[in-house]
């Protein structure tokens, strides 16, 4: 059963929802900066068997690493990559070390990575 979310919860989820829509409204309007970063992400994901949003952030240039939250969201949506319960201190000094997800790419997620391979 899913765990309801508390008032507090779901305040800050609307809000990190509308954040994440901005940026993709004034920073990738036509969708390709994000494409690039998922495929980056998938890429890792094929290299590694688990990864943070850390590990993109000097891979990346500036805007593209703003966009790996987006990126992960929406790759966890499509069921590509899944979180494993971890979490590892984040490195971007804003955040000030706070939990970020560790995340693995899932069975379909794997194959995704095989048909772009072939």
């Amino acid at each position: 059963m899913t765990r309801r979310l508390s008032p507090a919860e779901q305040l800050a989820a609307a809000a990190r929802d509308t954040t994440l829509a901005n940026i993709l409204a004034t920073a990738d309007a036509d969708g390709w900066t994000l494409n690039v970063v998922k495929q980056a992400v998938l890429a890792v994901g094929r290299h590694r068997d688990e990864f943070s949003a850390n590990d993109f952030r000097d891979l990346l240039p500036e805007l593209g690493a703003q966009m790996v939250g987006v990126a992960v969201r929406g790759l966890a949506t499509q069921r590509l990559i899944e979180p494993t319960g971890a979490r590892v201190p984040s490195t971007l000094p804003s955040t000030h070390g706070h939990g970020i997800a560790v995340y693995r790419l899932t069975p379909l997620g794997r194959g995704q990575q095989q048909e772009a391979a072939a």
